[in-house]
């Protein structure tokens, strides 16, 4: 190898390098303002039961440490009603098949949230033994939440809406 070729291949390294560099700070606020728009919705969605005084809820802070993002704040949703609470807590955002999940936890369980590509149904795996899998051309992701749903068989997303948002809250709590 020449220092000619030995030049160009260290150039074109660093034009490569340059092109994949991830903006951690830039992932951190995105994930932040998820779960602000997260908690957003519940805040609408809880208004009527807050306003009779049927259910009360509140933050409180929640440190979580992730690779290459490092140590950040996120604050947990607590919900109380009925005798009975519900903690919402954001897992974080480096996660495989997901932007994002936030956990909600009850007396009975736990369900989960994602952020998943809005045409996402579940989790698809692909095999392919003695010929390369086809490549898939990668489409613009359109993040949005969604629910967890686990059988015997398979996990599949809901979406997320005020009616599958209460459904899982009551499959967690005593009622």
């Amino acid at each position: 190898m020449s220092k000619k070729d030995f030049d160009s291949f260290l150039s074109n390294h660093e034009k490569k390098q340059k092109e994949t560099t991830i903006d951690w700070n830039k992932q951190k606020e995105e994930w932040l303002t998820f779960i602000n728009e997260f908690y957003g919705q519940l805040e609408e969605w809880f208004t009527p039961y807050v306003t009779a005084g049927r259910v009360s809820y509140d933050y409180f802070p929640n440190t979580l440490i992730e690779d290459h993002i490092g140590t950040y704040e996120v604050k947990n949703m607590k919900i109380d009603f009925a005798g009975q609470s519900l903690v919402l807590e954001p897992v974080g955002t480096l996660l495989i098949g997901t932007k994002g999940r936030i956990d909600m936890e009850g007396a009975r369980g736990r369900v989960q949230f994602i952020l998943a590509n809005k045409s996402s149904s579940g989790v698809n795996v692909r095999v392919s033994i003695n010929e390369p899998l086809k490549e898939d051309k990668p489409n613009e992701i359109e993040w949005v939440w969604k629910l967890v749903l686990r059988d015997s068989r398979r996990v599949k997303f809901e979406e997320f809406n005020q009616d599958n948002f209460f459904d899982a809250l009551m499959e967690i709590i005593y009622a």
